[in-house]
């Protein structure tokens, strides 16, 4: 190696060793393949994998910069975990949460809040949970129907990062909140309002609720009363009315009660009427009379309800006319058969409460066992009239609802015949819209169901009221002069009914 060869090769070494990336410090000297055979003086270097130009020396232009420095890789964009996102977080409805124990400036801060308790408790109470679609859009309809005015604050021209920067909690939960309590229901006093947190809670979970929701599960039926009874909780741990501590209570009994109920409801619905009132609609007459299809070719490869042939009709009826009959009606059926004349003699559209329920006792299922094993024993109900509150009244003379008014109720006590796992879902007080058919010999049977529900079922008049607004002003008159062009009267338009006729004189 002459001296030419070496003072090339030492330039080349300074170059390396003073090459750094601006970006990362690193010398060049990293980005070197030292492993590769045929590495000489790093010329064989991929193009582009350093982001500094090649060096060049100035004196020499036979030498070559071989120092390239690795280009920085982009960072990846981290996601954010489920607690970043809030997915993570408590939401303040699990069945073991319960509030922080209220400290002394914290009760004195609310007690100074509470002077409209009731609206600042709920703007506070939606401040310290986390509500999902699903929970706000229950709690919201909760709310309208007890009278609380849901939505948007009108007019306030948004909220930013700066008017909120001063404000503590409170003030923030106000001047956010979407729940008012109007002006019509502030007065105490004076309003004509009632207040009442457990007739509420029955009228909006048994009659509100199974319109404005699909509660098909039994989870969401917990969910549901879970929310109410979170916030009724909230209500008696801050305090927030002492006064009605008692009512508050009784709404909290019935989110429990109401959560076995209407669950009991939903499947009551869907096994009644049963096989032996569906034999008998299918033999005598009724909504199952020449329903079956499937004897039917085309019918045979869908999975839908087919109804009940005559056949199996006759043997479920026979053996239940065998399991619960009295002696007397037997004698009368045995009658009207050689007579050939089995009938319907009264069709009859009523309410019914459930007064008893009587499953087949030890005889009766002895006799199935043994006889008809492949059919379901048969128990008893026994029902008094209900006069379902919601249905509109009937259109009477004035004479007729006199004589309505003075006269007293009727209340007929009913015995109907369903099989025992139909029974098992239903209890005492359970409440029926249904369609009763009565035959020649004194069976009963449901024909059709209308509407099954829970003990406490009531409508309030909030659900009339629900999305009212208060009218405005009557426009003002408007007359056409002879010019073309409209002029206001300033005088309100009027009722044709108020309109004065001028030709009539009072005698």
């Amino acid at each position: 190696m002459d001296d030419e060869d070496s003072a090339r090769i030492s330039a080349t070494s300074s170059l390396i060793e003073v090459s750094a990336d601006p970006v990362t410090g690193l010398s060049g000297a990293t980005a070197v393949n030292t492993n590769s055979e045929k590495s000489s003086g790093g010329n064989d270097l991929e193009p582009g994998q350093g982001a500094n130009p090649e060096y060049h020396d100035e004196g020499d232009h036979d030498s070559v910069a071989v120092a390239t420095v690795a280009a920085p890789k982009k960072k990846k964009k981290k996601s954010k975990s489920k607690g970043q996102r809030g997915l993570g977080k408590p939401t303040g409805f699990e069945e073991y949460y319960v509030d922080a124990p209220v400290t002394p400036e914290e009760y004195n801060e609310e007690q100074d809040l509470y002077n409209r308790r009731i609206e600042m408790a709920i703007q506070r109470y939606k401040a310290k949970r986390n509500f999902d679609s699903e929970r706000k859009d229950l709690f919201d309809k909760y709310m309208g129907y007890g009278g609380i005015d849901t939505g948007p604050k009108m007019f306030s021209g948004g909220l930013d990062a700066k008017l909120l920067a001063d404000k503590n909690a409170a003030e923030i939960a106000t001047m956010t909140a979407t729940n008012f309590v109007g002006a019509d229901k502030d007065n105490e006093g004076g309003s004509k309002f009632v207040v009442d947190f457990d007739g509420v809670v029955k009228g909006f979970l048994s009659s509100r609720l199974p319109q404005v929701l699909d509660v098909a599960t039994e989870k969401q039926i917990k969910s549901c009363t879970a929310i109410i009874r979170n916030f009724l909780n909230y209500l008696l741990h801050h305090d927030v009315c002492p006064e009605y501590k008692d009512q508050i209570l009784a709404a909290r009994s019935t989110c429990d009660l109401a959560e076995k109920e209407l669950w009991a409801c939903k499947q009551a619905s869907a096994w009644l009427p049963g096989d032996f009132n569906t034999a008998c609609s299918t033999i005598f007459g009724g909504y199952y009379q020449n329903m079956y299809i499937g004897d039917q070719e085309w019918a045979k490869d869908l999975d839908i309800y087919k109804g009940m042939s005559t056949e199996t009709a006759k043997l479920i009826f026979k053996a239940g006319l065998a399991a619960q009959a009295t002696d007397s009606v037997f004698e009368d059926f045995n009658a009207k058969t050689k007579e050939k004349n089995l009938r319907v003699t009264s069709t009859i559209a009523t309410g019914l409460e459930v007064m008893d329920i009587l499953k087949a006792d030890r005889d009766v299922l002895g006799m199935y066992a043994a006889q008809k094993p492949s059919l379901k024993p048969l128990g008893k109900m026994k029902a008094r009239t209900w006069y379902n509150p919601t249905l509109p009244e009937e259109d009477l003379t004035e004479e007729e609802e006199v004589a309505t008014a003075i006269a007293l109720k009727e209340v007929k006590v009913y015995e109907l015949w369903i099989e025992d796992e139909v029974l098992e879902k239903c209890f005492v007080g359970m409440k029926f819209d249904v369609t009763v058919r009565e035959l020649n010999f004194g069976v009963l049977y449901f024909d059709t169901i209308i509407g099954v529900h829970c003990s406490f079922y009531c409508m309030l008049p909030n659900e009339l009221m629900i999305g009212w607004k208060e009218p405005g002003p009557r426009l003002p008159k408007r007359e056409k002069a002879v010019d073309g062009e409209v002029h206001d009267t300033h005088e309100e338009e009027e009722d044709d009914v108020n309109q004065t006729n001028e030709d009539y004189v009072e005698l």
